[in-house]
């Protein structure tokens, strides 16, 4: 189909505008990508239904040359493109995506918003509006014009993303506006490329990870294309051409957690005999087969459909290439040859991830465990959400996701932002973090603890996160704003003001030391220093707290160098027993229904789906609102013994601890304590500390990491986030998104 003449330019001053000022209705094309990756079985179908006369192709023209002219605009396209589908055809735009390390030849499929909620078809985006200028009508200002587009488009420059590229071909612009669209589907700014950075107006993040949003907005995309056109050889003049796409409802496939740079392989097997028969097979396989993208794949795909989820044994072989991968099945072949791993269930583990246990612990002692205070961190897990869109697509629904992670902190253009993050940010970030791990690990692996427990403020994780509270998002500005977290026991520290007897205008230096020593020692040293405390203990090392001062007199007589953390926070000292009511109160909330047992909320704790146990009391909470909030009260408000809540924990039948959070601040504590209570007694049973996030590296390497050795453990968990991809029958992946229409 040959383009049609652009649509004339105004001479009053004033930017060419989309085809929709013309009438009353706004403008709303429903854009989907036309690729068999991110195109569902429903949408390919009905998209099949169009009949040839319905059905609008356009190429890109001009794709090669240097300067585009202005007749083969993308703006014009799309005036041409709006009328055959105001006379209800399907357009479908094809082009060249260059920045493929292949060319390929993509497509944009295009149908009018109403038809295609008709047809429940799930858009990936709307184009929404539309505008142009050039420099003979004095309106070629990228500003000017991106303005005209947003009037067109009815909506707010202060909820826009707006991203400026150079475009000088149509086939430019069209692989822009995929990019913008495949923004949108994805929830990330990544996909976005071009000579200038992605700009926010309101100036709230730059990061170009995950695209937070207010709760219940559509995110909102001005893409702003400058180019150099020409009518005739001796004259040229800039073109400038505004879109502006909102966000449609469906999202972009996941990315696939395994593949030919991330192989994960597991092997199971009734015997560590037949273990060593089924590696011996894969390294001659490795030997024959060609190491090219095709054969590492199907090398997955063949292992996964083997794996026997019934079997008493599995390792799992971890590698970043078909040579490391070589190298990892070698290394556990010599494990399984060791007396120390066959034999006495030392388990095994390389840095790449591989492991094995002769004597997994299975998930009758499956313990999630929720770190505290301090454990976030810059950028943390910014590129979860690829591999999890229907994840975040849920969490976003359910609150504000964006409040819930502390987004503008955690994911700020500085990194050092999120180091200077206050007490209650870190207290809403950590526990954000949390909720969404458990959801990524329950939800999307189905793996089902039977205990949890928290270390200090994961005490609180655990209930907002495992189902528990009723209104668990709640607690953000709740939280935000509380007296307790920003004056109390933080910041000017008025409970230890008064607990001190402190005039107005008499200082407090507050700081926090890490010291490996006995809590004894330490105990014995506090009568002659009223203003130190023992905050916490933990395995081989202690937290003091108080007056700087203080604490550092009190370690130069104990002879021993602490590590200060350069915290203000009271938690867990004398002083936080003056708001102890106040802790108590803030933290009794309304209980979901499905949480209590069917015939009283005193039902015995030993017989709830999870037990939770508390570093305030021995026996597990009962669960009802005056038990959880006196719990995590008498937590927060005394000195915390975290060597004595593992110790609890594992006499209760604890195993397996998975930390569930960001970064890895309980699990290496969590062995070194079961360790050191181990040797005291032979009658111990083993145990194992595993994170699911680990700061500086690759989250979904941490990920992997985790779900591999509590494979290893023989844990029931779903594999079909990461056999799914791997199956030549699956049908495309894509999220399934209550057709519940776009936010407005």
């Amino acid at each position: 189909m040959n383009l049609a003449p652009p649509l004339a330019t105004t001479h009053n001053g004033q930017a060419e505008t989309s085809i929709a000022d013309k009438s009353a209705k706004p403008l709303r094309i429903a854009v989907l990508l036309g690729d068999a990756v991110n195109l569902d079985s429903h949408s390919a179908q009905v998209l099949g239904t169009f009949t040839e006369r319905e059905r609008v192709q356009i190429f890109a023209a001009n794709a090669n040359q240097s300067s585009v002219h202005e007749q083969s605009s993308l703006t014009a396209l799309l005036g041409q493109a709006t009328t055959a589908i105001e006379q209800g055809k399907l357009v479908e735009l094809k082009f060249n995506d260059g920045n493929q390390p292949q060319p390929l030849t993509q497509s944009l499929y295009l149908l009018d918003g109403l038809r295609a909620a008709k047809l429940r078809l799930h858009a990936h985006a709307f184009i929404a509006g539309f505008a142009a200028g050039n420099d003979t009508t004095g309106v070629a200002n990228a500003a000017t014009v991106a303005n005209a587009a947003l009037a067109a488009a009815k909506r707010s420059p202060a909820q826009t993303v707006q991203h400026q590229t150079v475009a000088n071909t149509l086939n430019e612009a069209l692989v822009a506006l995929r990019q913008g669209v495949t923004a949108l589907a994805a929830r990330t700014q990544a996909p976005l490329k071009g000579t200038t950075d992605i700009k926010q107006t309101n100036d709230t993040n730059h990061q170009a990870g995950y695209w937070f949003s207010d709760q219940h907005q559509a995110r909102v995309l001005c893409l702003n294309l400058v180019a150099k056109t020409s009518h005739q050889a001796d004259e040229s003049r800039n073109l400038s051409q505004s879109l502006v796409l909102t966000q449609g409802t469906q999202l972009t496939a996941p990315k696939t957690l395994v593949d030919e740079n991330r192989l994960f392989i597991p092997i199971s097997g009734d015997s560590i005999n037949e273990l060593k028969a089924k590696l011996f097979q894969l390294l001659s396989s490795l030997d024959i087969g060609a190491p090219d993208t095709s054969f590492a794949l199907h090398q997955l795909a063949f292992w996964f459909e083997r794996y026997d989820t019934n079997a008493p044994l599995a390792l799992v072989l971890m590698a970043a290439s078909i040579d490391d991968l070589r190298l990892e099945a070698k290394a556990m072949l010599t494990a399984l040859e060791n007396d120390a791993v066959r034999h006495h269930g030392q388990h095994f583990k390389t840095p790449a991830g591989s492991c094995f246990t002769a004597k997994p612990l299975g998930d009758a002692g499956l313990t999630f465990v929720y770190p505290g205070v301090g454990t976030v961190y810059a950028n943390m897990f910014n590129n979860l959400h690829e591999y999890f869109p229907e994840l975040y697509h849920q969490l976003e629904r359910e609150g504000d996701l964006s409040a819930m992670l502390q987004s503008p902190q955690i994911y700020a253009a500085d990194v050092k932002t999120a180091a200077g993050m206050s007490l209650s940010q870190q207290a809403i970030s950590g526990v954000g973090a949390s909720y969404l791990f458990t959801k990524l690990l329950t939800q999307a692996f189905n793996i089902k603890p039977k205990m949890a427990l928290g270390y200090s403020m994961g005490e609180a994780a655990m209930w907002a996160s495992l189902d528990v509270w009723q209104t668990p998002h709640a607690m953000i500005n709740a939280t935000e704003n509380s007296d307790i977290f920003n004056h109390a026991i933080s910041g000017e520290l008025t409970a230890v003001r008064r607990a001190w007897q402190l005039a107005d205008d008499e200082a407090i230096v507050w700081n926090s030391f890490v010291v490996r020593a006995d809590s004894h020692e330490i105990k014995a040293l506090l009568p002659e220093f009223p203003r130190a405390y023992l905050a916490i203990t933990q395995g081989d090392t202690c937290v003091i707290a108080g007056c700087e001062a203080s604490c550092k007199a009190l370690l130069a007589k104990l002879g021993k160098r602490g590590i200060a953390a350069n915290r203000v926070t009271a938690m867990h000292t004398a002083p936080a027993l003056l708001v102890h009511g106040q802790v108590q109160d803030f933290y009794t909330q309304a209980l979901k229904p499905e949480a209590l047992k069917p015939k009283a909320l005193k039902a015995a704790a030993q017989d709830l789906p999870i037990r939770f146990i508390s570093a305030a009391q021995t026996a597990p909470v009962i669960v009802d609102s005056h038990s959880i909030g006196r719990a995590i009260a008498d937590t927060f408000c005394s000195p915390l013994d975290f060597s004595a809540l593992i110790q609890n924990a594992t006499e209760q039948g604890a195993r397996l601890f998975v930390e569930v959070g960001a970064d890895r601040q309980t699990s290496t504590l969590i062995d070194k304590i079961s360790h050191a209570h181990a040797s005291q007694s032979t009658a111990n049973a083993a145990t194992a500390a595993i994170a699911c996030n680990a700061k500086g590296a690759y989250a979904i390497t941490s990920l992997l990491k985790c779900l591999a050795q509590l494979i290893s453990h023989r844990v029931p968990l779903s594999l079909a986030p990461l056999i799914q991809p791997l199956s030549a029958n699956a049908a495309p992946l894509s999220s399934a998104v209550s057709p519940e229409g776009e936010p407005q």
